[in-house]
């Protein structure tokens, strides 16, 4: 049986891979056996691809996510690899939700990196090749491609020097950190069609979200651990306000605190902040999250259980923030044993005081040892704020799934801190 695959793999090669790609010229690095950047299939392999034959997984009676607004299309409401190594196997597939039902079915496309998908216009941002270095800067560079499931075609719209892609909450834009070999910088920038950028902020970082609302776009600008000289004038926290259009007029940029000047540890891929919009905060991971009020006051790390270190605390990332239970969702790669016999890894939940000054409590879902459930992997919300879609990192049935690195489905209450109708178990 294959390894379970995590993302830790995926983490290290992007931390050190400007060091592996100056001592080796134009090495292109990747994970065997995918050494070499794939470029986009050919027409007949992407036709094959774009018509799978699903793989149906069993069904629940919990309703579907309520993450997007219900429309009458033919597109998913979800597609997702959930926190896999976001590199080419066109075995892995994708996770799909539409009507209610939970889909393993092939990639539509032959992606490089997985930016991004958007519920709201069915459109699927990604990479057709692998991380490479910028002509200019030690940087972690690719192209972004969107693929839109309502017509099943696909077309470049960056040719070079992304960081990241996600989509701006009307499902039109995408929001991208894009290099500037000119300026050494990295531009935040808005994309609505094949070379149509529009620069938000040109010294900027990967590090953005937007709000729930999609009127205020956040992002911290800190020293890049990958070795880029960021501008020192450009270092903080920022909001960009869109009272209007959100490619319209009257846009404004403030910068709203001095975090990001301090020292943090190495980020994650998935690393941004995250909105606590009813205590004015951001909601910042490191060992293990920073608080960042909005007013203008200094940042600070919760008060930890027992006052313990917080760099003993398992680090969050591709993190979820739920304002009716003040709780911080994330995965946690895995490590040392710890905190009475329970390790990292897998998914923890960190119930926050309602000043988020203190971490009042935190577990593990499932609250198993670590070798029986550290690969459980966040998916998305299932109903948001009150449950999340996981996969279950010790439920395998290779003659479900197109793949072994699938898992079972499972939804586990943050209400009830217990699984709630877990699906076919």
């Amino acid at each position: 049986m294959k390894p379970f695959i995590s993302i830790k793999p995926f983490i290290i090669i992007l931390v050190a891979l400007p060091i592996l790609l100056s001592a080796c010229g134009t090495f292109e690095v990747g994970i065997e056996p995918f050494l070499t950047p794939t470029s986009l299939p050919d027409k007949d392999q992407k036709e094959q691809n774009s018509t799978p034959t699903e793989t149906a997984l069993p069904t629940s009676d919990i309703p579907p996510t309520q993450t997007s607004t219900p429309t009458a299309s033919n597109f998913p409401d979800l597609v997702s690899i959930g926190q896999l190594v976001p590199f080419v196997n066109m075995e892995i597939g994708v996770l799909t939700l539409k009507d209610g039902q939970l889909n393993v079915e092939p990639s539509p496309v032959n992606y490089g990196i997985w930016w991004d998908y958007s519920p709201q216009s069915g459109g699927l941002a990604y990479s057709s090749e692998f991380f490479h270095t910028s002509i200019s800067n030690n940087l972690a560079v690719s192209d972004l491609w969107v693929y839109d499931y309502q017509t099943g075609t696909d077309e470049k719209w960056i040719d070079d020097n992304v960081t990241r892609a996600a989509w701006a909450p009307d499902g039109e834009h995408l929001t991208a950190a894009v290099y500037n070999p000119e300026s050494e910088q990295i531009n935040l920038v808005l994309v609505s069609g094949p070379d149509e950028v529009e620069v938000i902020s040109d010294c900027a970082s990967e590090l953005f979200s937007w709000s729930p609302t999609g009127e205020m776009l956040a992002y911290v600008n800190a020293i890049d651990w990958l070795n880029l000289d960021v501008d020192e004038t450009c270092l903080g926290t920022y909001l960009v306000s869109f009272p209007n259009d959100i490619s319209g007029e009257g846009r404004d940029i403030s910068r709203v605190s001095d975090f990001g000047t301090q020292d943090l540890s190495a980020y994650q891929v998935l690393d941004q902040p995250l909105w606590a919009l009813e205590q004015n905060a951001l909601v910042y991971p490191d060992s293990p999250f920073w608080i960042v009020p909005l007013d203008g006051s200094p940042a600070f790390i919760p008060q930890t259980p027992g006052d313990q270190e917080p760099m003993n605390l398992p680090r969050p990332y591709g993190n979820l923030w739920s304002p009716q239970l003040n709780q911080l969702v994330g995965n946690v790669e895995s490590g040392p044993t710890g905190f009475g016999g329970v390790g990292f890894g897998g998914v923890w939940v960190y119930q926050l005081s309602n000043d988020l000054r203190k971490i009042e409590d935190y577990y593990r879902i499932g609250d198993t040892p670590q070798e029986e459930n550290s690969f459980v992997e966040l998916i998305d919300w299932w109903l948001p704020g009150e449950s999340i879609l996981i996969l279950d990192g010790d439920k395998i049935d290779p003659s479900q799934y197109l793949s072994e690195v699938w898992r079972e489905p499972a939804v586990w209450s943050l209400l009830d801190n217990q699984w709630i109708d877990v699906l076919d178990q």
